[in-house]
């Protein structure tokens, strides 16, 4: 790679594939949960605490991220890239300044992905009005939605949905109501109410 090519992105940062991230949500008592690493592990902080109180953990570990799992990314990645129109590999141009009628140089090369060291067992976290905690977990592929489960503020396990059983809330609201984002054939959107079980809410 050239010295000026190097010194250009010198300053650039790429995301992290499956790096993880953080998840948050409000209790009903005014407290937060929230998760920020890639262990099953919720952090409850109290109504006007500043320190966690304690970690609701359950036995599920993080996967390693082998090269298996790095190569079967980006071909999803390169395939959905090229469903969209691109090219398969990503690549960043640099173009040179120009001189008089001259284009400036150009430099072109694949940008690569930076890998966390393991995926991460959550993918998504909410809280009900009434004090449960929805957690969904990964599935069967690394970037795929698993099953949910469904906790208290204090860490009693209620259940767990099965993958595919449901989807994951877009809003809760009082009385078990929860609301899901769906869109049709054509993509239009439109909001669907459902109400849920007592022992879930």
């Amino acid at each position: 790679m050239p010295a000026q090519l190097r010194d250009a992105l010198r300053g650039m940062a790429m995301p992290t594939v499956f790096e993880p991230r953080l998840l948050v949500g409000v209790l009903s008592d005014g407290g937060i949960v929230h998760s920020d690493s890639s262990a099953y592990a919720l952090k409850i902080t109290p109504p006007g605490a500043r320190d966690v109180a304690r970690i609701i953990r359950r036995p599920f570990d993080p996967e390693p991220v082998t090269e298996a799992v790095r190569e079967a990314h980006e071909e999803r990645m390169a395939a959905a890239r090229r469903a969209l129109g691109g090219s398969g590999p990503r690549r960043l141009m640099l173009v040179g300044a120009a001189e008089g009628n001259n284009p400036g140089p150009e430099a072109m090369f694949d940008l690569e992905d930076r890998y966390y060291h393991e995926i991460p067992v959550l993918r998504g976290l909410a809280t009900t009005w009434e004090g449960r905690i929805w957690v969904q977990r990964g599935g069967e592929e690394p970037d795929s939605d698993g099953p949910i489960d469904v906790l208290t503020a204090e860490g009693a396990y209620v259940g767990t949905y099965a993958t595919g059983a449901t989807e994951m809330p877009d809003a809760f609201g009082p009385d078990g109501l929860v609301a899901f984002i769906e869109l049709d054939e054509l993509e239009v959107a439109s909001v669907v109410v459902r109400r849920l079980p007592v022992e879930v809410r």
